[in-house]
């Protein structure tokens, strides 16, 4: 048993190569349209959702030039189409002295099946001669077995049995017991791991050992034995209940998520199950309660966003002379729209003609006033990704500082005020 592993696959993976390749997939048979689509328009399509890929680093902006983007949603179906595309040639074209008896992939991770432990290196070098971009590693068994994943598959006894493989730096570290969650979270833990135990291990010996396994590593993450208890059992009888076919329309199902807040939101959950069930009988409601303290919200993991480039806020400008205010919002960058008060271009920065249509009510007051606006009189107050919501945010802010630039008094009528 061998596994293979690509050397960092996504960040190289040619994108015109493989878009090339999609394209000739999906335009095979002599096809001049799918869907509509020309194969001219798709493959500009494809290449402006791959190629144009910017990040932000250390307070600068870099263009990806090559390689599939880390967390595109198109980075999985790329590399695999490249992988498939090519892994086809590579085993036909591979001698018959180190071939593979097996071969599965999943994604960048292979498990092979040799004749010989011989034939490994071989195969390595084979793969390893056939792109100039894609490098691979490998792993061979040791003692009669090998970690493939999350599975440690073994030999015993003239077949393979597996068994859950953790990695040397498996913490044991779990959602704590005694964390601000619901309780139906905590024991969606449990089963979820227990389920995990009962896929991947082969014999009942195996799955009692790991099922042990997990109820120790529980105990330390605070959960009680009663209740790791109760969670197995429950598993246990699923898995041993019958399936049995029923024949229903499916259900259309409602998606709404809520902040958690304790027992509030339980009997909330109770309360809007009986409505939801009673007054849209052919609906299911899916409620998904979600903690606003999160890691995220106490670290930064990624390069904060310069403020001149924010979009979708509400801002206000503040007269240096005279102390006049102007509260605004915007779906652009923070800065196309403050060029566009001062009257300059947000490219080069100079002061551009005007007509008096596009002159604004900041524009016109500097005139008046003589003063020497900068981008130092503007600040952000509030931001919103819904329109709507920044529309509204936009009117209440109106309404408390009452800024005396603005024409109208709000965005949105506000009935309650």
């Amino acid at each position: 048993m061998a596994s293979f592993d690509v050397e960092s696959l996504f960040t190289n993976v040619p994108l015109a190569e493989t878009c090339k390749i999609c394209s000739n997939e999906l335009f095979c048979d002599g096809k001049s349209t799918v869907n509509g689509i020309p194969k001219s328009q798709f493959e500009s399509l494809l290449q402006l959702s791959v190629t144009e890929s910017f990040f932000l680093f250390n307070g600068k902006y870099y263009r990806q030039i090559d390689g599939v983007a880390m967390g595109s949603p198109l980075g999985p179906s790329l590399a695999n189409a490249f992988m498939c595309h090519h892994e086809k040639t590579w085993l036909n074209d591979c001698p018959k002295e180190c071939k593979p008896l097996f071969y599965r992939r999943y994604v960048d991770d292979i498990f092979v099946l040799f004749s010989s432990a011989d034939h490994v290196e071989k195969f390595l070098e084979h793969m390893n001669s056939r792109h100039k971009n894609i490098k691979f590693t490998k792993e061979v068994e040791s003692n009669g077995s090998l970690s493939f994943l999350d599975v440690l598959v073994s030999r015993e006894e003239g077949k393979f049995v597996t068994n859950i493989y953790r990695k040397p730096t498996f913490s044991g570290v779990f959602t704590n017991f005694e964390s601000f969650l619901p309780s139906s979270y905590k024991q969606g833990l449990v089963f979820t791991l227990l389920y995990r135990c009962f896929r991947i291990c082969s014999s009942v010996s195996k799955f009692h050992e790991q099922v042990e396994f997990t109820k120790n590593v529980l105990r330390k993450n605070c959960y009680p034995s009663g209740v790791l208890s109760l969670c197995i059992r429950a598993f246990m009888r699923k898995i041993d209940r019958p399936k049995r076919l029923v024949h229903t329309v499916p259900k259309k199902e409602v998606l709404l998520v809520l902040p958690y807040l304790g027992p509030i939101s339980i009997s909330l959950r109770e309360k809007l199950h009986v409505l939801f069930n009673s007054s849209f009988p052919y609906c299911k409601l899916r409620l998904v309660f979600k903690s606003n303290l999160r890691l995220r919200s106490l670290f930064s993991f990624k390069d904060k966003l310069p403020t001149y480039l924010r979009s979708c806020l509400v801002y206000r400008y503040r007269c240096s002379s005279c102390n006049a205010a102007y509260i605004g919002k915007t779906k652009r960058q923070f800065k196309v729209r403050m060029c566009e008060h001062l009257g300059i271009s947000h490219l080069t920065g100079k002061n551009r003609s005007l007509k008096e249509s596009q002159k604004t009510a900041i524009h016109k007051h500097n005139l008046e006033c003589m003063s020497a606006p900068s981008f130092c009189d503007f600040d952000i107050l509030a931001t919103e990704s819904n329109d709507f919501r920044l529309t509204l945010k936009e009117s209440l802010l109106i309404k408390r500082h009452d800024p005396c630039l603005n024409k109208t008094v709000q965005s949105k009528p506000l009935e309650l005020f």
